[in-house]
């Protein structure tokens, strides 16, 4: 038996919204899928085209989503029934805001 998230994510293939629909799943499941501590320090903030965008909130978290990072798009691949085939890291703009 497939798993939910494979049928759920089959169903917006194509859809319009599909990419903030992908952000919002992961957003709804982040601290589950990273852990808190990792979570409390980043958030997803772009899909497109199977890239995960992943905006890190404090700069000296940077190498370590580095060092993570074929770990984290393991996860992401399995929580996404493959959606999410690349992952990128970007610090968050000057401004701030989220």
């Amino acid at each position: 038996m497939e798993p939910v998230s494979t049928t759920l994510f089959s169903l917006f293939k194509g859809n319009p919204n599909r990419r903030e629909w992908v952000i919002a799943c992961l957003e709804g499941t982040w601290a589950k899928l990273l852990g808190d501590r990792l979570a409390a320090v980043c958030r997803p903030v772009r899909f497109d085209d199977s890239d995960l965008s992943i905006e890190i909130l404090e700069r000296e978290w940077y190498p370590v989503f580095q060092s993570v990072k074929e770990e984290l798009l393991d996860k992401l691949r399995a929580a996404t029934a493959g959606e999410v085939r690349a992952i990128t890291f970007k610090m968050q703009s000057l401004t701030g805001s989220r």
